[in-house]
């Protein structure tokens, strides 16, 4: 068994970081650092995109006939890598986890409609899931969509839903038949997806600032008004929509590149300030060697399955998110530490060392333990659908 790239993925590799180099201009990494949620990247978040879009990279793992290239989800799964390294945006979600689901689920007219778009980098989604007063169990929302004619009138609100500055699109979930909140009832049944514009009358946003420093948003619709096709699968089973998108948003939080990136800046300063030869500084870097290399192994593992026509189980994708983002919180725990005090600096304050991207990448890390549903939850999956234990109540 080899585990390695090909000769053909390293060709890939070079070809990307060549083209990342001509990309990823002066001007246009200083747009894109230290922005934010709401809006401070300016036109640089989707300028880029959409450059990548127009050059045929976003999709290079989907079927041709949607517009990909049709290469393997290894080579994908480079080309991400590839663009966390260059600090290259890209829009995981939809390209990832909403355009997949649309290709299994949608109509031909919703294909036809979303998926070129998506492929040129001119249409982007944001996830509404979560709700104030719904807790960890997703199942408990209450937003509803109701049928009024030829269309959907959609009330309620939506907490978390990041991106939506840029969003063209919220890949919806709300009830179209109430009958799942009665007593005793499942919870599942009577859920649909829709898919609504942030243009729409009576859809609304608010900035909401996190500790972490990016910034995501609270969405709300107000006889929200969109046409019946706007229906992705069958309606009242949206679950498996939900449960299929999440699945590989899971996934898609866990790309070892930035680690890799962090690792290897310290390093070579640790070398620089004289510090490489002291025991427990070696051993901190030689932790964080170690399960960055098993991160790797896990989502070519993942890529491996997909490539061959296997989607990722629950508990693969729940152990994947688990593992991932608790150790990008750990590993630039373990970095800090090497670099000492002045790592706790911000972006431009006086004295930061690698230019505060330690303290910046350990921040943010901290959202994605709960980003696609919290680790708590996720371990509750991994124990009922691999390990068959009973269900946990919550």
């Amino acid at each position: 068994m080899r585990i390695a790239y090909t000769d053909e993925q390293e060709a890939l590799r070079r070809e990307l970081r060549a083209y990342f180099t001509d990309l990823m201009t002066p001007e246009r990494r200083a747009a894109l650092v230290g922005g934010t949620e709401a809006g401070e990247y300016g036109d640089a978040y989707r300028d880029v995109v959409s450059r990548m879009g127009k050059d045929g990279w976003l999709a290079l793992g989907w079927p041709t006939e949607y517009g990909g290239q049709n290469r393997s989800m290894m080579d994908q799964l480079i080309f991400t890598d590839e663009a966390a390294i260059a600090g290259a945006p890209v829009p995981f979600l939809t390209i990832n986890s909403v355009a997949p689901t649309i290709m299994h689920y949608g109509t031909d007219e919703q294909k036809a409609y979303f998926l070129p778009r998506i492929a040129a980098g001119d249409l982007h989604f944001s996830i509404g899931y979560s709700e104030p007063g719904a807790g960890t169990d997703l199942a408990n929302l209450r937003t509803t969509a109701v049928t009024d004619g030829d269309e959907y009138v959609i009330n309620g609100q939506k907490m978390w839903t990041s991106l939506v500055p840029y969003a063209d699109y919220i890949w919806l979930a709300c009830r179209t038949d109430q009958s799942g909140l009665a007593d005793g009832a499942k919870k599942h049944r009577g859920i649909s997806i829709l898919t609504v514009p942030t243009t729409a009358p009576g859809f609304d946003y608010t900035v909401v600032h996190t500790m972490s420093g990016v910034d995501t948003s609270a969405t709300y619709y107000s006889d929200v008004r969109v046409p019946r096709s706007s229906l992705v699968g069958e309606e009242g089973r949206g679950w498996a929509l939900v449960t299929n998108q999440l699945n590989n948003e899971r996934v898609a939080l866990c790309s070892a590149a930035p680690i890799q990136i962090a690792l290897g800046e310290t390093v070579a300063w640790a070398r620089e300030a004289g510090v490489i030869e002291q025991q427990w500084v070696r051993t901190n870097l030689a932790r964080v060697h170690a399960k960055v290399e098993f991160l790797k192994l896990i989502n070519w593992k993942i890529a491996s399955a997909v490539g061959s026509g296997s989607a990722p189980s629950p508990a693969d994708a729940s152990a994947t998110k688990v593992f991932g983002t608790e150790f990008a919180t750990e590993a630039y725990r373990l970095l800090m530490e090497v670099v000492g005090p002045t790592a706790t600096l911000r972006q431009g304050s006086p004295g930061a060392h690698l230019a505060g991207r330690l303290e910046r990448f350990q921040r943010t890390s901290l959202i994605l333990t709960f980003g696609g549903g919290t680790n708590e939850v996720q371990r509750d999956i991994i124990a009922m659908t691999a390990l068959k234990l009973p269900y946990s109540r919550r």
